[in-house]
């Protein structure tokens, strides 16, 4: 077995040389054919000449293609797509409204190329020439850093001409701008590309479309938010002898945002309910967005405030007010201040009966304020009392006071209870005692004169 490697071992490697040489002499001398398929658009060329006529065209089929490749193997390794350059010249249309694709490997002649597959010409539609403006609507793509919300995106221009096919542009119904808005946390201008969608929210990708302007400028405002209460206030009053109980809402606090100075200045939303001659609980849904001053914006949108509220029968309670427990307030020193009848009054108080329960009229801090007396007589007042939330006090009739002067005519200072002070009626009846004394007195004077005469007439 060992004479089987080592017997004419050189004859048996001047063989496998012989071999290697003759392999490389056959690769080298003779290079087979390859074959090989790319796929490319192609350029359509003399476009102008169709616009110039009034009309674009619009390119049904043949906008892209696939081609066979054939040439040596050594070539074909080396190719790529980019080395192939496909063109349509549509200012040769045909009566159909086709044109002749060529195609040509920029990389060598010495390659075979063939179209493939079923579009082996470029067709296109004529259409008549249209432009018609529309608004630019700002798309804005991804979330802004966390405390911060962009706010109003302007386009510039916001007006942009489109012009194309009449159907492409028929169908348009809105032509945006995208904008990366990821992780802003200040206002930034963008540049974008503006493309034009169908009502169902699809791109027209029809190469007639043309857009006055491209890209667009976009200025986005970013800002600041802040978290604010909201409180529910209720305006008008309910039915007579009803009230308000309570107040249930959600949610309590809402996040916006706007420029800093407008946000430093609010710090709750306030939402109006009325409850005028209302007997029964009420509840409604308050759109939120209605209520937000210009300039701040809602973080989320469309915020509802759901709210009940809660209205009930008002309850009563009557309480004995005593004149004595009335304040007197800003009286002045030189007078005197008494209370006429009645010295008890009625009150009648109404409200909730749990904060009835306990109310007296110590809490209620009866008071008449005195300021505007100046000088002394009897005055008429209505007594008042101190708010207590939600029991309103009631009372029609009006408290006396008689004012007196301190001073008596000597000057010295007196007090009005220590002095018996007549009364009107009996200084009149002095009077006429008085005057029918000297009534009397003028009777008897005259009856004596009358003697007097009698006796020297005599």
């Amino acid at each position: 077995m060992k004479n089987l490697f080592t017997e004419n071992i050189g004859l048996k490697l001047g063989s496998v040389v012989i071999a290697i040489i003759l392999w490389i002499l056959v690769v080298y001398t003779y290079d087979p054919a390859a074959t090989t398929s790319f796929t490319l658009g192609v350029d359509i060329i003399n476009g102008d000449s169709i616009a110039s006529s009034g009309k674009v065209y619009e390119v049904i089929e043949g906008d892209t293609i696939t081609i066979k490749v054939k040439a040596n193997a050594s070539l074909i390794k080396n190719l790529r797509v980019s080395d192939f350059k496909a063109t349509a010249d549509v200012s040769k249309l045909s009566p159909t409204y086709h044109a002749n694709i060529d195609v040509v490997c920029t990389k060598s002649d010495n390659v075979e190329v063939t179209i493939i597959g079923n579009a082996k010409l470029l067709e296109v539609r004529l259409e008549d020439l249209v432009k018609k403006q529309f608004p630019v609507t700002v798309d804005k793509v991804g979330s802004p850093e966390t405390g911060y919300y962009v706010g109003e995106a302007i386009a510039s221009p916001n007006l942009i001409t489109v012009s194309g096919g009449k159907k492409s542009v028929e169908k348009i119904a809105v032509v945006k701008v995208k904008t990366d808005i990821d992780r802003a946390s200040s206002s930034f201008y963008a540049k974008g590309k503006p493309k034009a969608y169908d009502a169902d929210g699809n791109e027209i990708t029809t190469g007639s479309l043309k857009f006055s302007d491209n890209p667009v400028k976009v200025a986005v405002n970013v800002y600041k938010t802040k978290n604010v209460a909201i409180f529910i206030e209720t305006t008008g009053e309910p039915y007579k002898g009803y009230s308000v109980q309570s107040i249930d809402y959600e949610p309590k606090s809402v996040t916006v945002a706007g420029p800093p100075e407008i946000l430093a200045r609010l710090n709750s939303i306030k939402l109006p309910i009325n409850v005028t001659d209302e007997i029964t609980d009420l509840e409604l849904s308050i759109n939120l967005s209605e209520f937000i001053k210009e300039g701040l914006y809602l973080v989320d949108k469309d915020v509802v405030v759901n709210a009940k509220c809660n209205i009930v029968r008002l309850g009563t309670k009557e309480l004995e007010l005593v004149t004595s427990s009335i304040s007197l307030n800003n009286k002045l020193d030189r007078f005197n201040y008494d209370f006429i009848e009645p010295e008890k009054l009625k009150i009648t108080l109404s409200g909730l009966s749990d904060k009835l329960k306990n109310i007296e009229v110590s809490n209620l801090a009866p008071y008449i304020d005195l300021a505007n007396i100046k000088d002394a007589g009897s005055y008429s007042y209505v007594v008042k009392f101190q708010d207590i939330d939600g029991v309103k006090v009631e009372t029609d009739k009006a408290v006396t006071i008689k004012v007196t002067d301190k001073e008596d005519s000597s000057g010295s200072t007196v007090s009005e209870s220590a002095v018996d002070v007549p009364s009107k009626s009996a200084i009149e009846n002095e009077d006429m005692s008085k005057d029918e004394e000297n009534n009397s007195s003028e009777q008897s004077t005259a009856g004596e004169t009358g003697s007097t005469q009698e006796n020297v007439d005599e």
